[in-house]
């Protein structure tokens, strides 16, 4: 019987475990937000080398600003301020052309490496809904044929234990049977209701009762008995 109880927990556990998650990671996204930093740092730097140029006063202050601010995302490199205070020093127009179109360029290029990262985010989605899927398939056919087999058992058990109920003498131990077989049959349908908890927490009070009623009624019995002793005690020493 204890076998019967223990793979019933047994096989309960083993239809609860958990979907595992699909990781994929995305290469484009990585790539789109080195590419930002990379940007933001560039602008950072120009601005930050601008900015001595510029007379006080709101402009200068307002430049500032946006350098504080785009260093929040990625901070200005040192070698790219003195390479765009070197352009200002200079009035190096050629240099300063070519910076500019290379930053008409980013627009494009961000637009569509951000193309490829919704892309990439939209695969990994429907491949997570796929694994998804695929492995609540697979908890429902583990599920199924655990309640087809512990529904195969315990009948058998039940059957058998009628069987024992009406052709032998033994019928404590076919009721065991009965009720072993019954509860095989029933066991994986009450794991997974939510009233499982209930039904265990039930159980250990009962249990807990029904102990605590044996240990008082033990000590009840022993003081009796110790009292029925004394009184023999006293009737010997009278006579």
């Amino acid at each position: 019987m204890r076998y019967i109880i223990a793979s019933i927990f047994l096989c309960g556990c083993a239809t609860q475990e958990p979907i595992a998650p699909v990781i994929i990671n995305n290469k484009e996204k990585d790539l789109y937000i080195d590419k930002i930093e990379g940007i933001v740092s560039e602008a950072a730097s120009a601005l930050t080398a601008v900015a001595p140029a510029i007379p006080d006063g709101i402009a200068r202050e307002l430049v500032e600003g946006q350098v504080a601010r785009l260093s929040g995302v990625s901070k200005p490199k040192q070698e790219r301020v003195e390479s765009f205070r070197r352009m200002v020093e200079s009035k190096d127009h050629k240099a300063v052309k070519k910076d500019k179109e290379e930053a008409l360029k980013i627009d494009s290029e961000t637009s569509d490496l951000w193309a490829l990262v919704e892309e990439k985010e939209n695969a990994i989605a429907i491949a997570q809904a796929i694994a998804d899927n695929a492995e609540k398939e697979r908890q429902v056919a583990l599920k199924e044929k655990a309640l087809w087999q512990f529904s195969t058992t315990g009948l058998g058990l039940f059957v058998a234990g009628l069987t024992v109920i009406a052709f032998t003498p033994w019928k404590t131990k076919g009721l065991i049977l009965m009720g072993g077989g019954a509860l095989a049959m029933g066991s994986l349908w009450i794991f997974d209701s939510q009233w499982f908890a209930w039904i265990v927490g039930t159980s250990l009070a009962v249990v807990a009762t029904g102990l605590l009623f044996v240990f008082i009624k033990s000590i009840k019995n022993r003081y009796k008995k110790d009292s029925l002793k004394d009184e023999a005690d006293a009737k010997e020493n009278e006579e």
